[in-house]
């Protein structure tokens, strides 16, 4: 029997390690693209850890995304955060809102002119072309790797925009390559200047699931004190 699962790792290993090294930056690309045309909406698990640097400790964050195009090409986004760390993130046409339930607390950001780069940092690689991408980061190609399974080609990311990169000094996605969520990111890093980052990972992703417009809108309990920070 021992011989017998040599064996088969011998031919398996090979012939994965062929498959990863297939891709390139071009075929991500092209995932990409055909990913941002037929994007309606998606809906996912999330998994987030926040790593502090200065005291070196990890925060994991879990929950559930939600997104959705409207005909308007606006984008309406849900991210629900449970266990200790709860938060509500919710993104619509000009405003973003983070609900604590803890505190019961809202912070409701105006984002104006900024919606696009806000954008880009909550739903980075989501319906985004390799145009789209190329125009605001500077991108290079890692390879090809496997994240919990699936085959996904690695991009690094580098802010073109001063304002942008003044906060954050770069970004890596896992572009999938399996026909469940293909061409959607897997995985996200989003690394701050001050040396913290996020490791943002997806799991059961729904790809043009039917979602309402409701899904998107804070259900905000009586007595919530709301405050407007300067974004």
């Amino acid at each position: 029997m021992t011989r017998i699962v040599t064996i088969a790792l011998a031919i398996a290993v090979p012939v994965v390690a062929q498959t990863l090294a297939a891709q390139t930056l071009n075929d991500t690309f092209d995932r990409m693209d055909k990913a941002a045309a037929q994007l309606k909406s998606i809906t996912a698990g999330i998994n987030r850890d926040v790593h502090t640097a200065i005291i070196n400790d990890d925060e994991i964050d879990k929950g559930t995304f939600h997104m959705k195009r409207e005909k308007s090409h606006g984008v309406l986004m849900l991210i629900e955060f449970t266990g200790a760390a709860a938060r509500h993130v919710a993104l619509d046409d000009s405003t973003v809102t983070v609900y604590n339930p803890k505190i019961n607390n809202a912070q409701v950001f105006e984002i104006g002119a900024k919606k696009q780069m806000v954008e880009q940092f909550l739903l980075l690689g989501f319906g985004a072309t390799s145009a789209e991408l190329k125009q605001s980061y500077d991108v290079s190609w890692v390879g090809a790797e496997a994240v919990d399974g699936q085959q996904t080609g690695h991009l690094k990311l580098v802010p073109k925009a001063p304002d942008a990169s003044q906060k954050m000094s770069g970004a890596e996605l896992w572009i999938s390559a399996s026909s469940a969520s293909n061409g959607l990111p897997v995985q996200q890093k989003i690394l701050f200047t001050n040396g913290d980052y996020w490791l943002v990972k997806y799991s059961d992703i729904r790809m043009n699931p039917r979602v309402s417009d409701d899904t998107f809108k804070l259900k905000l309990p009586k007595g919530v004190q709301i405050d407007h920070p300067r974004f």
